[in-house]
């Protein structure tokens, strides 16, 4: 053999030495990375809702080559959680390494923190009114009469201590600045608890009613008439309370008014009987709020004795 073959076989057989204490030198370095790794919930049964206690990610540092740290993509690091047959209650969970997921050549070191508690409880549903959010002031002279949603109640689900606390649902406000007329428009609905959902619309009508301002007002010692037959009434007169919009109750007058008690004819007895009242047209607004009293003495009127001749 010669010289020259033989020492390329010697050179080879160096370099693939080189080569091997190169791996195993580097191999024994290693560095770490802490990482916010998202936790990620499996098999969590239909009829079960999370009501709060576990976080949306945990701190999990790794270990490995410096050359694979450098590379490492946060994307493919995750927590897991398997929830299969869990039932209502508190749950207490240990992670594990073997439940962070990992690209090949990492080994995780540390979980923080390694144990969750959570809360789960049984789903439920139920129906809820409608709150609308009314804002702004009607023009001078107008007020806010009724506030309407159609639908008026809308259907929820959620934990179920959680469902029973809320009472309604609250919409987007609708504005009646200087409105002298209905206000109506389609708005969404929204739940002041986060863990709770819509099932179904999450849309209303709303309508707003304006009217014109109402004012109330007093008339006194108004006469009440006998209607149906002849009696005497005690006392005669009475105080009617009306309410309604102000330009129409300013403008009425006591004549427009008629008191009465309405009698068979055939009256044997006294009688208390209630006293009734027609308003007259062009008051279509206005209505009785109070008589007093609301009710009088009836007692049948007899006529004179005639003298004798």
């Amino acid at each position: 053999m010669s010289r020259a073959p033989r020492d390329l076989a010697l050179r080879m057989t160096s370099l693939l030495l080189a080569l091997g204490l190169w791996f195993v030198i580097a191999g024994r370095q290693t560095a770490e990375r802490g990482l916010a790794v998202p936790v990620e919930l499996r098999n969590v049964p239909r009829a079960l809702e999370l009501t709060g206690g576990a976080p949306d990610a945990v701190e999990v540092r790794v270990r490995a080559a410096p050359t694979l740290i450098d590379s490492l993509d946060p994307g493919r690091v995750l927590a897991t959680v398997d929830l299969a047959g869990a039932e209502p209650g508190e749950k207490i969970v240990q992670l594990t390494p073997a439940q962070i997921r990992v690209p090949f050549g990492f080994r995780v070191v540390r979980i923080t923190p390694s144990l969750l508690t959570l809360q789960l409880e049984s789903t439920r549903q139920k129906a809820i009114p409608v709150a609308p959010r009314i804002v702004g002031r009607p023009a001078a002279g107008y007020e806010l009469a009724e506030v309407t949603s159609e639908p008026a109640e809308v259907k929820i689900a959620g934990p179920g201590s959680h469902v029973l606390a809320i009472t309604s649902a609250f919409t987007e406000p609708i504005s009646v600045e200087a409105a002298s007329a209905a206000v109506q428009q389609s708005v969404s609905v929204g739940l002041g608890d986060p863990l709770l959902r819509l099932e179904g619309a999450s849309r209303v009508r709303v309508t707003a009613r304006v009217r014109e301002t109402q004012e109330t007002r007093v008339f006194e010692g108004l006469p009440i008439a006998i209607q149906g037959g002849v009696a005497l009434v005690e006392p005669a007169r009475a105080t009617l309370v009306v309410s309604g919009p102000a330009s129409q109750v300013r403008a009425m007058s006591a004549q427009a008014l008629r008191l009465y008690v309405a009698v068979t004819g055939q009256d044997p007895a006294p009688a208390r009987l209630p006293v009734s009242v027609e308003i007259g047209s062009g008051h279509p607004g206005v209505a009785v709020v109070e008589t007093r009293p609301p009710a009088v003495a009836v007692r049948q009127a007899h006529p004179r004795a005639t003298p004798k001749p």
